[in-house]
């Protein structure tokens, strides 16, 4: 029996360029796309170079973690030495600068709402995949989040700042109500009540935030307030994603919270193809089959793989 995927395996990055390409050899060699010359042609192309073979070593591998088999011909099939290049070559340092807080106070998994009442009357939702840790004591209330998305409603209580630290910034509270997400190194913050300060960095940059304000961050940047659709922002806690002119890429990152198994937008051109529409979240792969029929798309399900690529058909 091949070992289940982990949260945090799904989490990391495909690949490097090189294991994507022998990756995308496997989709189409077991989708019954392929002929069986083409075989052939893999192996040539696993043979041009030591870099190929390491990446056709790697995608192999998470092809097989993934609950499939390559059903390479007998005759020439290439060893598979890899069992450290599980998930890819590049995610291993990525995911080393991205790892802290997998031992948080609280963890959500995929797909997973989760409601928190405070000792101190706070409220906190957290959304899917979210990792926060929480300290409230006599002189202050702090929650850090690592990683996901958390909507706060905040006790009034002037002798205690309620502040999340988040990414590179803080924001601090009294009696409001606020949404925060943190991804990759991007934070964004929708103000739903009240007012949020946000300190940046070294505290050289302090922003007022009011509400039905947003704002975003990085590690060297802060945006400046500007009015947000507060509903739309926060329609995740009724279940429902809205998108208004939003990147593709952006939407399948949204979506992957919501969905056991690898997501993977086949072709760098497809990021930035722009998506409009309400998304119910319990069942992602419905709502993928509807995508399709209003972008040139296609939707192809693998066992613990999802494929979104162009349509060649209704491509001109």
């Amino acid at each position: 029996m091949k070992p289940a995927l982990s949260e945090r395996a799904l989490d990391e990055p495909l690949a490097d360029e090189l294991t994507e390409q022998a990756l995308q050899w496997l989709v189409d060699l077991h989708a019954g796309e392929g002929q069986s010359a083409n075989w052939d042609d893999y192996l040539r192309w696993c043979e041009a170079s030591e870099e190929h073979r390491r990446a056709a070593r790697a995608a192999e591998r998470l092809w097989e973690r993934l609950g499939s088999t390559v059903d390479r011909p007998k005759a020439r099939r290439m060893p598979l030495l890899g069992l450290l290049l599980a998930i890819g070559l590049a995610g291993g340092a990525y995911w080393q600068a991205q790892s802290h807080g997998w031992m948080a106070d609280e963890r959500t998994a995929v797909g997973e709402r989760r409601s928190l009442l405070l000792a101190d009357g706070s409220q906190l939702e957290l959304a899917p995949r979210t990792r926060v840790d929480i300290e409230i004591t006599d002189t202050q209330r702090l929650v850090r989040l690592y990683a996901g998305e958390v909507f706060v409603q905040v006790a009034a209580d002037p002798q205690r700042p309620f502040e999340i630290e988040a990414g590179n910034g803080r924001m601090r509270a009294l009696g409001t109500a606020f949404d925060v997400r943190s991804s990759g190194d991007t934070v964004k913050l929708v103000v739903t009540e009240h007012t949020v300060r946000v300190t940046h960095g070294d505290a050289s940059q302090v922003a007022e935030v009011e509400e039905g304000q947003g704002l975003q961050y990085g590690a060297q940047w802060l945006s400046r307030p500007q009015a947000m659709d507060v509903s739309a922002a926060i329609a995740w806690r009724r279940d429902r994603l809205v998108f208004n002119e939003r990147p593709l890429g952006e939407v399948v990152d949204e979506l992957r919270r919501y969905h056991t198994g690898a997501i993977w937008l086949r072709g760098d051109e497809l990021n930035s193809l722009p998506v409009t529409g309400i998304v119910g979240t319990g069942d992602v792969a419905a709502q993928l089959q509807l995508l399709q029929q209003s972008l040139p798309l296609r939707v192809r399900q693998l066992p613990w793989l999802t494929v979104i690529e162009r349509d060649p058909v209704r491509t001109k």
